[in-house]
């Protein structure tokens, strides 16, 4: 399928594209490395208009193998009628040491609501379908899988006075490639609900069935809900796992090109990867009147600095 590439935020919903940043960068914030079961709280700062409602945990079954829980998503809502939903998933900082290991495996993808028919061929890669659908099994305390967390979170909304009335679904990383996940899982197991996703720096997640099978569902027909990527030409990330083994992305992205302020930025692809790296230069181009940001330092934080040039689609993957 043949990848539809923007490259001026202006061809978006840049309020959208910003709020659902902000928001994949409050799931980072709202990880505890000393306590990574809870939420925490402090310094969790809703997007404008909305507050925090819930979390969710899920099985860091990609490194860790003792299957550790951790706290793996919040959940925001419109502090007024109609309410909308916001479930951003969050990345891991760990995720850019197994790259190389993506995509050696794939497995069938099965959706929440079992009943529905998916076609055999849609395969996903195996480690991300683990983290979200794990449970970790444990006689005294037996925690349900993220999968089975976030739908009972959606039922709950929608049985409850604030009911859903638009489910925005986001994140950064790995945190992207669970968002899409759940996003075909929504539109298969609970397509009555209103869902879109906007997601940052988003591995490719499965097979061309995958895709195909994705582009398929209700929210993809509509262009305003249609699922948008945003992804630095120069981040490694949204390259893997590579095509040669059959993988393929969701084909409507937003490009961005900033690197790290230095002779070897370009293959700085930690800094490439960031997600406050990729924030600032949004917060750039939605400032800018072409909806591109270009500037050779630009600031991130008190100190340090970033390169940001106008996209190229040709250069994807070149490094």
């Amino acid at each position: 399928m043949t990848t539809a590439y923007l490259t001026s935020i202006n061809a978006t919903d840049k309020n959208k594209v910003l709020q659902l940043m902000e928001a994949s960068l409050q799931a980072y914030q709202a990880f505890n490395t000393q306590d990574p079961m809870d939420c925490q709280l402090d310094g969790l700062i809703p997007p404008q208009g909305f507050e925090y409602v819930d979390y969710w945990t899920g099985v860091d079954a990609i490194f860790n193998r003792d299957k550790t829980l951790e706290c793996y998503g919040v959940v925001f809502r419109t502090l007024k009628a109609p309410f909308k939903y916001i479930f951003a998933f969050r990345g891991t900082a760990s995720f850019l040491d197994v790259l190389d290991d993506l995509g050696t495996e794939k497995r069938l993808f099965v959706p929440f609501d079992v009943t529905q028919a998916v076609p055999a061929q849609v395969q996903v890669e195996s480690g991300f379908f683990d983290v979200y659908s794990d449970s970790k099994s444990d006689s005294q305390a037996p925690t349900p899988s993220m999968q089975q967390q976030v739908f009972s979170l959606l039922d709950k909304y929608n049985a409850s006075d604030k009911p859903i009335a638009e489910l925005l679904i986001t994140g950064h990383s790995l945190g992207s490639a669970l968002s899409e996940l759940f996003t075909l899982d929504v539109a298969v197991s609970r397509p009555k609900i209103m869902a879109s996703n906007i997601n940052f720096a988003c591995p490719r997640v499965g097979n061309s069935d995958f895709v195909q099978f994705y582009m398929q569902q209700g929210a993809q027909q509509d262009p305003s809900r249609q699922t948008l990527r945003v992804q630095n030409t120069y981040d490694k990330v949204p390259c893997v796992p590579p095509t040669l083994m059959g993988y393929q992305h969701i084909p409507h992205a937003l490009l961005i090109a900033f690197h790290k302020d230095s002779l070897l930025g370009k293959f700085d692809f930690l800094d490439s990867h960031a997600s406050a790296n990729y924030s600032a230069v949004l917060i750039a181009a939605a400032k800018n009147q072409q909806g591109v940001c270009v500037d050779e330092r630009l600031p991130v934080g008190a100190t340090d600095f970033i390169s940001s040039q106008a996209p190229n689609p040709n250069t994807i993957g070149l490094l």
